[in-house]
């Protein structure tokens, strides 16, 4: 039976005009398991060519103890849109030398 889950991605995107591709955000998606939460959550944002590089702290939506604002909000959103995976804020980070 699917559940809601969340954990920390690290990310490639596409490169912006800063030149940075890396962030972390949250991720809110269903899913059967943490190897399907990890899959399916891959396989939408290869579509837009992103590449997930890691992932922490998975736990279903259940187990999340004093959660942020922000990730209230991408349950709620969740709920809702059982096929799409709910992004935080994306903080990027320097990945190319200066």
């Amino acid at each position: 039976m699917k559940e809601l889950w969340t954990g920390l991605f690290e990310l490639l995107t596409p490169p912006s005009e800063q030149g940075d591709t890396g962030c972390f955000t949250n991720i809110v998606a269903w899913a059967n398991d943490v190897e399907d939460f990890r899959t399916r959550v891959s396989r939408i944002l290869e579509k837009d060519s992103w590449f997930v590089v890691a992932v922490e702290n998975c736990v279903t939506v259940g187990e999340c103890e004093d959660v942020p604002d922000e990730l209230a909000e991408q349950i709620e959103t969740a709920k809702t849109r059982p096929d799409d995976c709910i992004f935080g804020t994306l903080d990027y980070f320097p990945s190319k030398p200066a």
